[in-house]
């Protein structure tokens, strides 16, 4: 799909998608550089059964950055009644999935890895809230005329899918400098985690503190830490032993990289053993053999 322009998405979207839910417009392709939406009726209650898809396309070459204003849809555990789903791409894969939400609090900014992001908000039969106001911008671009030109860029986030990608903000191109990206992947409770790098490059250094990537075996920095990675040689496989791992990125004011391409799965033991993307399989590093807090030493 990366070869689509933006008019034959829109066109593939408006297809395989109806924009009405029980006389209720909503949805629809935002395509202009920037822009707003909210869910329906907001600032007021938003009406029952009603599922509503936007679909942000920006110029191809740059992300769609979204950030909410305002968040307020029926609390669930599980987010099962009202929720709002985030897709990087299309909402038609699954494995595109960024995040699940529902109750008071604000989803974090994310940023798509190419030029096409989704979301879709469903509402059940029962129980209305205010709803969620949200904004979008064109992220980046890699060249305007014969140079290379850069605008703000967000990253990082809590991932809820079953599976998914990270990558390094502006990837495959170089990262920006004095960037920090903290990744929060989420299973459900009793399944575990694995991390697959696809790619990676990034400057290199003895002690890995001026660009790396860090692993924490649960959602915090308190959490067991596996030692920063580095350079140009992809970390090994990596198996959570809980439900929640800690992704974080972070570079320094100068000399950069390629940066890094992630895969993550989750589920059982027996299943993600042999998950793996289309690339030769690592070696896997299993978390959870020491206690938490301890770090483990610094490879060189």
């Amino acid at each position: 799909m990366r070869g689509t322009n933006k008019y034959s998405v829109v066109c593939l979207f408006f297809i395989s998608n109806v924009l009405f839910s029980l006389g209720v417009k909503c949805g629809g392709v935002l395509s202009a550089p920037y822009g707003n939406f909210s869910s329906p009726n907001f600032p007021g209650l938003y009406p029952y059964d009603t599922e509503c898809t936007w679909l942000i396309v920006v110029t191809e070459g740059s992300s769609a950055l979204l950030t909410f204003d305002h968040f307020d849809l029926e609390y669930h555990n599980s987010c099962d009644y009202d929720y709002l789903k985030i897709y990087n791409g299309f909402s038609e894969d699954e494995g595109n999935l960024l995040g699940k939400f529902c109750g008071k609090s604000s989803p974090p900014q994310f940023t798509s890895s190419w030029h096409v992001m989704s979301i879709i908000f469903h509402s059940d039969k029962h129980v209305a809230s205010q709803g969620f106001s949200a904004a979008y911008q064109k992220g980046w671009n890699r060249f305007y005329g014969d140079q290379a030109f850069q605008l703000t860029y967000v990253c990082g986030g809590v991932l809820t899918g079953l599976s998914g990608m990270i990558t390094s903000p502006h990837y495959p191109e170089n990262y920006p400098n004095n960037a920090e990206c903290c990744w929060i992947i989420r299973a459900v409770p009793n399944s575990i985690i694995k991390l697959v790098f696809a790619d990676f490059q990034m400057e290199n250094n003895e002690g890995c503190n001026f660009d790396y990537v860090a692993v924490y075996d649960g959602p915090t920095m308190g959490d067991m830490h596996l030692s920063h990675y580095c350079g140009n040689m992809k970390p090994p496989d990596i198996v959570s032993s809980t439900h929640e791992l800690l992704v974080m990125f972070k570079s320094d004011f100068n000399i950069g990289g390629r940066g890094f391409k992630a895969y993550f799965f989750s589920g059982t033991e027996a299943t993600v053993s042999w998950l793996q993307p289309p690339m030769k399989r690592n070696k896997i590093h299993r978390l959870g053999g020491e206690r938490r807090g301890e770090k483990r030493q610094m490879r060189s």
